[in-house]
Order: structure tokens, then sequence, then C-alpha cells
């Protein structure tokens, strides 16, 4: 580099995508203040300011917006030509990030993290459990897990689970004392565990039967951010909840909770893991992919 060191632009960098010093040095595990000296020296030696900080917040100037956007491909290009001369011996080398919301990684990566890991033992994974919507190539994300209906038309998207069925549970003693439902609207009356996303909205319940379409918002007196804590106080007696099968399955066995309106609960389409076209795939992320591919084939056929 003519006037910077590229041990300087990846610290630029981190900081333009953390938005922040003191995440930028835990990530890359140096003092806030030592990064924040590195910066200083680049916009020095650059002669142009690239951030702009206060006691609360660093934001890019325009030069700084401006030179982030072409760093970034730049440092793709440069990781996959690594990980490309890594792999030149045929086994895989790399690390690949994932964003998911928290069902997909416990539902879809979970019971293979093991299995990928001991066939690929030079690649590292990371797996960021996220409902919020990020922007996977600006936070240096490999690729997002998403349903499909939600997955932006300029990526490319692979499924990789079977359809997920959510079902309406509570416990035995709250359904003695409050009736079971027979119809959707009947939930109005009870006490339902409403669970907010990380943009604010609540979790809509949706219903379906013999072409009927039912949609709203539940109505209680709990609101959490986790299916888990919601099944929990379920579990409790505090109220219904609805959540994902492979969340319930073993309440459901044990006769901690029960399920209702199952007449009503379709089946909603399965993960898809997105991710932005590029020249070259890297091979790291291939084997992921291939390999999610693979036991997704293998779940549709029953192996």
């Amino acid at each position: 580099m003519r006037q910077a060191k590229l041990a300087d632009l990846e610290a630029f960098a981190a900081v333009a995508r953390a938005r922040s010093f003191r995440r930028a040095a835990t990530e890359r595990g140096v003092s806030a203040s030592a990064l924040s000296q590195t910066i200083r020296n680049l916009e020095e030696r650059l002669g142009t300011r690239l951030l702009n900080r206060t006691t609360r917040s660093v934001a890019l100037t325009p030069a700084g917006e401006a030179f982030f956007h072409r760093l970034e491909p730049a440092f793709d290009d440069i990781g996959d030509a690594l990980d490309e001369v890594q792999s030149f011996d045929g086994e895989p080398t790399g690390h690949v990030r994932i964003n998911a919301p928290a069902p997909a990684i416990e539902s879809v990566f979970a019971p293979l993290m093991s299995a990928f890991l001991h066939r690929y033992p030079r690649i590292s994974l990371e797996l960021i459990a996220d409902a919020s919507y990020v922007d996977i190539v600006a936070e240096g994300f490999d690729a997002g897990v998403r349903f499909g209906q939600e997955v932006a038309q300029d990526m490319i998207a692979t499924l990789i689970s079977p359809p997920i069925e959510y079902m309406v549970v509570g416990a035995p003693e709250y359904f003695a004392t409050h009736g079971i439902p027979k119809h959707p609207g009947e939930l109005r009356n009870q006490d339902c565990i409403r669970q907010r996303f990380p943009g604010g909205a609540i979790f809509k319940w949706h219903f379906s039967h013999n072409g009927e379409e039912i949609s709203f918002l539940p109505e209680g007196r709990l609101t959490v951010n986790d299916a888990h804590h919601a099944i929990r106080a379920a579990r409790e007696t505090v109220g219904v909840a609805r959540a994902p099968l492979h969340y319930v399955e073993a309440d459901l066995q044990a006769g901690r909770l029960e399920r209702v309106l199952a007449d009503w609960s379709p089946l909603l389409p399965g993960w898809y893991l997105y991710y932005p076209s590029r020249r070259q795939t890297p091979p790291a992320f291939k084997a992921l992919l291939d390999f999610l591919k693979e036991r997704s084939r293998q779940d549709r056929q029953g192996i």
C-alpha cells in the first residue's frame, strides 16, 4: 500500500462495520485507545478525516463512507484468495460466518455442527443468533437465514430445511382452569404469551383451516423476546404459547404441555440460506452450502 498498511485498513474497516471503537477493539483483541490511535495515524497519512467521533458514537464521513465501500469487496477478494490457495490440496479451508434466527440455528445447524466440523477440520464456523434484519454484506457475514418471503430479491436463496410446524401449547393445569380453545377466535379470551422481535414488532399468530385464514396479534400479560422463555412460562401455567415443534416436542411427550388447535396450524415454509452472488464461492462456504443441501435432501427422503 502506498500510504497505508493493510493492517491499518483492516482496523478502519472493523470500526466502520461496528460503528464503535469498543466493539471493534474487542473483535480485534486490542484496546480501544490503541485502535483509535491507529485510525488517527491512517487519517494523517491519507490527509482526510474518515470518522466523526463523539463521546457516544462513531460515524463515517462522506470520504470514509466511500473508502469503506471500496475496501469491503477488496477484503472479500483477499479473503477468498487466501482460502482458495489454502484449499489447493483439496481440503476446504477458511472461516464461515452465518447470521440466523435462534430457531433456525437450533433446528438446522445445531444437529449438524459436529458432523460438519469433523468432516472439514480446517474450516471454522461462526453462528450468530439474530432475528433482526441485517445487511449481511456490511456486517461481514457469508450468509443469512430467513423464511423465503423475507429474502431480498438480489440474493441467492437455497432451501435448507423441511416445512416448519408451529403449534399452540399450554399446560394441562392451565387448560383445566381456562378451557380448551376449539377455534382461534377463542384465544382472544385466553392469556397468550407474546413474543417481541428485535425490531419491536409482536409476533403475529396465523391459522388456516379449510380455506379460512385467521391472523391476529395475541393479547396477554406476558411478553418475551425468546421462545424458550415463552415455553417455560406456558409450562408454569402463565398462559398459552405458540412455538415450533422442535421447541416443545419433549414437553409434549412428557405431558408437561398439551397441543390445541392442531387442525388450524398450517406448516410454514422452511428456512432458506441466502447469500450475495459472487464471482467465485469461497471453498469453506461452498463446503457448508453443499453439506446443508445434502442434509436437506436426506431429510426430504427420510434418510
